[in-house]
């Protein structure tokens, strides 16, 4: 069996794309580079505005200070300058690292002279644009001699990378100025740049410096803060599921790339923070954000890759540890140095970072790092432009192929979220369609048991209705039976097994049609159906039922029991006691409810040992099954003799059923 990796993958048409495009940028940077020297004419006049391409250069002689003058110097004034004509953008070369003793020496200041042609005075007003001064410094502008404009930013933030908008003229209408100077401090060995300038109407040129703000400044510094916003989005999306790095990643480059981004978009308002600090962490933060790019990619396709991680790792932290600003060495002494080791960085992950793409067939990581490539010569091309071997007329390519990382980083972040959902969607409608199924099932189990509980209780009511009829009804007739066959049965006795046979049948039937709960009427129905038969015996029933509480648990078999139990007890009052009268009562109290049964005739006190449906000595079997039916339904039952009698001479006996008011934990099967 072949394993899948052995197998040849053809490139995507996505990666071939991306080839192309790498190819074209890299030629893009050469021609930007070879163009950087064209010759061009010295002047180029626009429609109400110049476009000055050469000026006088004269370098200051060593001993001037940062600080701009509010005049120029009289030499620069009178004219006794050596001027020498150079073309625009012109540079001073910068070399790879200076001491760190230059930071404190005094500036290198040179001077630029910018001719005016003459004209009429623009009606908005008369500006000079520069697309970009470039220096670790300070620049300074004057007008026919008069200064209309210092930078206020410090050496290091000095608003490099945003367009110089400087109105030349007091006031609108007024005279252009025939002369601009340029003053230009910079730290000594790091040299400077100054781009070619325009000068004219503010309707002429607003624009221009609108849209060099824009695609120099402004674009990246949104886009930034798009990437920081999303990167706390990321950030909040890990802090509830940890086990996704990927997140955390995005918001670490986010932060990093921020970060990266203040030199290129910030103005000249100060930071709170110091220029050591400012400069280091804009230096290293490209570093730092190339760390966590790679991480994210080789974490994408699931690749681990230490050696190269640690290889980075070190190395980034190394350039940072060296530059800390309390250490003697200074980051602008050795920016060229930082970046070329960037550069280096940004290779390793590149090439890193696409072999890990191809092994693991991640054709998203494949493209970030493909991408991550593009960076090369656009770090180059930066690298240049900082060192001012190329016209720094050009823009920055680094926060462009940032806002392209991230791009990509959100597909993939999109992609792998879908792809998330999609999953759990998957997940959760199998989950539904097994619950839908074990619903069925259950469904199905469940009336195959209700049918059994159903067939169960139809089976356990015939047996009851059985049992009861033969022990009720069958009992009478059969001995009826026995008393016909033996010759001695009377038409008297005849009607009296009839009559227990009828009133037997009666009571079952009034047990079936009780609705539970309601002692007082299952009473009732026992009075109308033995009240006829007590009359005709000349007994006198006093009826003293009261309101009791509901039993929730007297079902139709229970009150079958109780019906059994006062119908024995009656019947032994009629043919044994020879009372006079009955009285039956209803008390309850917290236990329970209490039927009481009374007469008037002679005491009775049953044995007390006398097992349940045994026969009770010269009783037979009715007093054992009063036990046993009362032990069924979880009562309690008493005889107390000598207490019955209406008059309280001591005659008498009383019959107590107590009913619990909860249902009993446990009953004993009693007869039916």
């Amino acid at each position: 069996m072949r394993r899948p990796s052995s197998r040849r993958h053809s490139p995507s048409p996505s990666l071939r794309w991306l080839v192309l495009l790498w190819l074209a940028s890299a030629a893009l940077v050469a021609v930007a580079v070879a163009g950087a020297h064209a010759q061009q004419p010295a002047t180029e006049e626009g429609a109400g505005a110049s476009h000055l391409r050469q000026a006088g250069f004269w370098p200051e002689p060593v001993g001037a200070g940062w600080q701009a003058p509010a005049t120029p110097p009289p030499e620069v004034l009178g004219g006794t300058v050596p001027w020498e004509v150079v073309a625009l953008p012109h540079s001073r070369p910068r070399s790879m690292a200076e001491s760190s003793d230059t930071a404190t020496a005094l500036p290198q200041v040179v001077w630029y002279r910018l001719q005016v042609p003459a004209g009429a005075a623009p009606a908005d007003g008369t500006f000079l644009y520069l697309p970009r001064w470039q220096t670790i410094g300070g620049i300074a502008v004057y007008a026919d001699g008069q200064l209309v404009h210092r930078s206020r930013g410090s050496r290091v933030w000095n608003s490099f990378n945003r367009p110089l908008w400087v109105p030349l003229a007091d006031a609108q209408g007024a005279p252009a100025p025939a002369t601009v100077l340029v003053r230009m401090a910079s730290q000594q060995g790091v040299g400077g740049a100054i781009s070619t300038a325009w000068v004219g109407g503010e309707g002429e040129l607003l624009w221009r410096y609108q849209v060099r703000s824009w695609l120099q400044a402004d674009f990246t510094a949104m886009a930034a803060g798009a990437f920081v916003v999303i990167g706390i989005f990321a950030f909040a999306v890990w802090c509830v599921r940890r086990s996704e790095v990927m997140y955390v990643l995005f918001f670490a480059t986010s932060v990093t790339n921020a970060l990266r981004m203040v030199q290129f978009t910030m103005g000249d308002v100060p930071l709170p923070i110091s220029d050591d600090w400012f400069g280091w962490l804009t230096a290293n933060s490209l570093g730092w954000s190339l760390v966590c790019v790679f991480l994210f990619t080789v974490r994408v396709h699931g690749l681990r890759m230490p050696r190269v991680e640690r290889t980075i790792i070190a190395l980034v932290t190394a350039v940072s540890v060296v530059t800390l600003p309390w250490l003697p060495l200074k980051v602008e002494t050795v920016l060229p140095v930082i970046y070329l080791c960037i550069v280096g960085v940004t290779l390793i992950v590149a090439a890193s970072g696409m072999w890990a793409s191809w092994v693991n067939r991640s054709p998203w990581a494949m493209v970030l790092s493909l991408w991550v490539s593009l960076t090369v010569p656009a770090s180059i091309y930066d690298t240049l432009m900082a060192s001012y071997r190329v016209s720094i007329e050009g823009l920055y390519l680094g926060p462009y192929a940032s806002i392209g990382v991230f791009a990509i980083f959100l597909v993939i972040v999109f992609l792998r979220y879908t792809g998330a959902l999609r999953e759990v969607e998957t997940l959760n409608a199998g989950l539904e369609s097994r619950l839908a199924e074990r619903e069925a099932q259950l469904a199905a189990t469940y009336a195959q048991v209700n049918q059994l509980e159903r067939q169960r209780a139809l089976d356990a009511e015939r047996q009851r209705m059985m049992q009861d009829m033969h022990d009720g009804i069958g009992s009478s007739l059969i001995s009826a039976l026995r008393m016909a066959e033996g010759g001695r049965l009377h038409e008297g006795d005849m009607a009296r097994v009839l009559k227990e046979c009828i009133d037997d049948l009666k009571l079952s039937i009034d047990s079936l049609d009780h609705t539970g709960a309601d002692l007082l009427s299952l009473l009732a129905a026992l009075r109308f159906r033995l009240g006829p038969r007590l009359q005709a015996a000349g007994l006198t029933l006093r009826w003293g039922v009261q309101d009791v509480p509901a039993l929730e648990w007297l079902d139709p078999k229970s009150a079958l029991h109780v019906l059994r139990i006062l119908q024995e007890v009656l019947t032994n009052i009629i043919k044994h006691s020879g009372a006079q009268s009955i009285g039956i009562s209803t008390t309850s109290d917290a236990t329970g409810v209490q039927v009481l049964v009374r007469d008037d005739g002679q005491p009775f006190s049953p044995p007390t040992a006398t097992p349940p449906g045994s026969p009770t000595p010269g009783r037979g079997k009715g007093l054992g099954n009063v036990r046993s039916r009362v032990q069924a339904i979880g009562a309690q039952c008493t005889w107390t003799a000598g207490s019955g009698a209406q008059d309280g001479a001591g005659a008498g006996n009383v019959f107590c059923l107590s009913l619990p008011l909860q249902q009993p934990s446990w009953q004993a099967p009693g007869p039916a």
